[in-house]
């Protein structure tokens, strides 16, 4: 999984002079390990976000710490709010999708997978998970396309978005 740009956005804060909401707070806890505050940070994060799409963001990455922590269940249950959110959250429907990889529901996955498609066509990570699943699923042309798309994506993407 990619790291954020912490430094980045800890610079982008404090060169607007403003103290780091319990957002950033979160997104530093997370990058830096601190798995617990993060979940702490990040759900204090929810009493102030100004839109679905936010919620939805900020229970994505809850679950990516609850992943981190162990707890299956709670990350699942997260991506699942996240979808309740925005059900056109690619990065939720691509972290259930990768829950149920591990799994060994190849099939399942690929179907959040493709969904993650619809939603952000431009998503690398969907089309390269995508294609994880297309080559276990033993669809090898399909997988080497979905690999290269999400190569050639992730080729244009800003590192700091």
């Amino acid at each position: 999984m990619a790291k954020f740009d912490v430094g980045g956005l800890v610079a982008a804060w404090r060169r607007r002079g403003q103290a780091l909401g319990p957002f950033e707070r979160g997104v530093i806890a997370l990058d830096a390990g601190d798995h617990e505050a993060a979940v702490r940070e990040l759900s204090a994060a929810l009493a102030s976000a100004p839109s679905p799409a936010e919620r939805a963001r900020i229970h994505n990455k809850c679950g990516v710490a609850f992943v981190a922590l162990g707890r299956r269940g709670d990350a699942l249950e997260a991506f699942a709010l996240a979808l309740d959110c925005d059900d056109t959250c690619a990065p939720a429907l691509v972290n259930i999708g990768n829950l149920l990889l591990e799994d060994g529901h190849a099939l399942d996955a690929l179907d959040y997978y493709e969904a993650a498609v619809r939603a952000d066509e431009t998503y690398p990570l969907a089309h390269r998970n995508r294609g994880i699943a297309l080559r276990r699923l033993g669809r090898r042309s399909e997988a080497v396309r979905a690999l290269r798309s999400a190569d050639r994506l992730a080729g244009r993407r800003d590192p700091r978005a």
